[in-house]
């Protein structure tokens, strides 16, 4: 998949190779990542356009000053999605922010995976950490949990300097979470909440609350993934995308 970027607003965007298909697919990153992490599964989506973008802060997106707040971040993917028919595909924090767009009522989107959104207003979530943890030890415990200790240690260690450089923009995130910022009840489009088989509870739960919220709304497990599947099972997360995309064609 050969893409090539754009800078639109600030926000670098890669896309792939046009197959002129009506509906578009948007991959939204989470915390300590980039468009880079959506490449595995964009490469094996075959039935339309893939577009992958930095979150503002990430990558090659711009970031002047302080943090985005959680809106922003949501503005920036409509500026991404355009008027042109889009199925979202979010990961992670990325997931609250697909859910988020899809609960405007915006007509260009016509349905949403989400895997793994985080529920930080819940009491049952784990809650972001305290200012006494150092935001750099942070990421590098979130990606240990993620990818485990062996992938870790493989890492040259100026990607371990990157990573932990991204941990105060992930607290920053971690914490626009803790109140709740947009109504599941809203989506009124097929909304799937996609986790990982081998997830823990926390996500588990999340992914059944959020479906019982949606008037359109399922659960779809992935066999065997846990919070990396857009890395660990890309396979099987392009073929969710795929049946989403095929749904999203029919009429209402």
């Amino acid at each position: 998949m050969t893409g090539f970027q754009e800078n639109k607003n600030g926000l670098a965007i890669y896309r792939g190779p046009s197959i002129n298909t009506p509906l578009q697919v948007v991959m939204i990153h989470g915390a300590v990542d980039r468009a880079a992490g959506m490449i595995r599964v964009a490469r094996k989506i075959r039935e339309c356009d893939v577009v992958r973008y930095d979150r503002r802060g990430y990558g090659r997106s711009e970031l002047s000053g302080i943090p985005c707040t959680f809106d922003q971040h949501v503005d920036d993917l409509e500026v991404v999605v355009g008027d042109r028919p889009t199925v979202l595909f979010g990961h992670s924090y990325g997931g609250s922010v697909a859910l988020a767009a899809a609960s405007r009522s915006n007509p260009a989107i016509r349905a949403a995976i989400s895997y793994e959104a985080p529920r930080g207003w819940e009491s049952w979530w784990p809650s972001p950490p305290g200012a006494e943890i150092d935001p750099g030890d942070a990421a590098e415990h979130f990606v240990k949990r993620m990818i485990g200790e062996g992938r870790w240690r493989d890492l040259p260690a100026n990607t371990h300097l990157k990573l932990r450089n991204l941990g105060t923009l992930m607290v920053h995130e971690l914490n626009t979470q803790i109140s709740q910022q947009y109504r599941i009840a809203d989506v009124q489009v097929p909304l799937i909440l996609a986790v990982g088989e081998l997830s823990g509870a926390h996500a588990q739960r999340a992914a059944t609350v959020f479906a019982d919220e949606g008037p359109r709304a399922s659960v779809v497990q992935i066999p065997g993934a846990k919070h990396d599947a857009p890395m660990s099972h890309s396979r099987e997360v392009a073929k969710l995308v795929a049946d989403v995309l095929e749904l999203a064609s029919k009429p209402n």
